[in-house]
């Protein structure tokens, strides 16, 4: 039962990760993520290591307060009209449990929609969460999205999937 119980938790906690960047609490979203925490969009599936290829984002911690940073400052003028996203999950499949030190791994499928002044953006993607118990919560070690047309053209994308 307890499994269960840690199950839900985290993907309880993938929902809710989702759900602020739908709503734009972009730094509350930054403070889900440990001090080694990773976001990571490789350019192909079969890429592992974060540092052997080029990526389309590989953003540490540093990186990402630079980008929650952007999003809300008055004068990010390509942010001019507000950029609102909206992310439509499968629910999140438990690939372990609190194994490998702690670490639990999850993946989900998704479409992300972006829109800003009339340009709207549809992609899919499959993202693979790695998380640390941090109290009575989770921390993002790695969330790492897997675009399904990530080998094709892609247009600006201005926030996070």
């Amino acid at each position: 039962m307890q499994t269960l119980d840690i199950q839900s938790q985290l993907v309880a906690f993938v929902y809710a990760e989702s759900r602020m960047l739908d709503e734009g609490r972009y730094r509350d979203w930054y403070d889900l993520f440990a001090d080694d925490g990773v976001y990571w969009v490789p350019t192909r599936p079969e890429h592992t290591e974060r540092d052997a290829q080029v990526a389309i984002a590989l953003e540490n911690k540093m990186l990402l307060a630079l980008r929650v940073e952007r999003l809300s400052h008055p004068r990010a003028f390509s942010l001019q009209p507000k950029v609102r996203c909206m992310h439509v999950m499968q629910q999140p499949e438990v690939l372990c449990a609190d194994a490998d030190g702690g670490l639990s791994k999850l993946s989900t499928q998704l479409v992300y929609m972006e829109h800003q002044a009339g340009r709207q953006i549809v992609l899919g993607a499959r993202a693979f969460y790695t998380l640390r118990p941090a109290g009575a919560s989770f921390q993002i070690v790695e969330k790492r999205v897997e675009l399904l047309n990530s080998d094709d053209f892609l247009p600006a994308i201005q926030l996070f999937i």
